[in-house]
């Protein structure tokens, strides 16, 4: 019960490094936030069961939809668990994945926002939030929002001009710097890879020839491995041969390229 409240809070705790956080590291809190979900077997088992039969394509335009339609144009989400969980966690995958471009979705879902700081800002409060409370319920536990919080994302259509929140404190900056520099951004760099592997192999029903399923099935399946082993030499090597194999593969090529674009960063200095 302990390790299994600890995981959730970690959850909680990947929740805010988003809300204070920034846009230029909106990649690394969404990977940190989607690391904790998976390291939660309590959270993973509530966001597993809210993903059965749940289209992402087909829901997620009908419901920002409906959304904007009733905020002019700002997307805030419902209070209903049930369809906050499998949207956000669902988006967080598609960001994280470069299915969906971040920038674009806040320019296209936060129209009253009027800098790219506010859009951050109202995607922390009008997405993360109600998704943290959401599990928070989910699990059976009670957050206490902040009030003035609370006020200010429902009064999002008129904030256009004003700041929804200032949260980046000196500490706060220092903290974001000093893990850049402890390279956790490279721990993350294997949990993107890992998930790439997996939705390539989600994918593999769409690939016809079974001696090329097959091949790329077993390099996959040793690329989540080697990431797990954080091992970048092993992990090259089967790149190479992935690129290989499945360079034909229309289906999975977005994904080949990000694959082949993160072990491009280990190499950056």
């Amino acid at each position: 019960m302990a390790m299994e409240n600890s995981e959730i809070e970690k959850f909680f705790s990947a929740c805010d490094e988003f809300i204070n956080g920034k846009f230029i590291l909106a990649d690394i809190k969404i990977a940190k936030l989607l690391r904790a979900i998976t390291e939660s077997p309590a959270i993973y088992n509530i966001v597993a069961e809210n993903l059965i039969n749940y289209d992402y394509k087909k829901e997620s335009v009908l419901l920002e939809e409906e959304c904007k339609a009733k905020n002019d144009g700002n997307l805030i989400l419902p209070d209903d668990k049930d369809v906050v969980i499998p949207y956000v966690f669902s988006l967080l995958v598609e960001i994280d994945s470069k299915q969906v471009n971040f920038n674009e979705y806040l320019e296209n879902n936060f129209v009253s926002a009027s800098s790219q700081k506010e859009e951050y800002e109202a995607f922390a409060y009008c997405i993360i939030i109600p998704f943290k409370n959401a599990i928070a319920k989910a699990v059976g536990l009670d957050i206490d929002d902040d009030e003035e919080n609370c006020k200010e994302l429902k009064e999002l259509n008129g904030a256009s001009q004003e700041n929804i929140v200032e949260k980046e404190t000196t500490n706060e900056k220092k903290e974001e710097v000093k893990e850049i520099e402890e390279k956790d951004e490279e721990t993350l760099l294997f949990d993107r890879l890992s998930r790439m592997a997996g939705i390539i192999d989600d994918k593999l029903i769409f690939i016809n020839k079974p001696v090329r399923r097959s091949n790329i099935e077993l390099l996959v399946d040793a690329l989540k491995e080697a990431s797990r082993m954080q091992n970048i030499k092993i992990i090259l090597a089967l790149v190479m041969a992935l690129n290989e194999f499945a360079h034909r593969e229309r289906k999975i090529k977005r994904e080949l390229d990000e694959i082949n674009s993160i072990c491009l960063e280990f190499f950056k200095e």
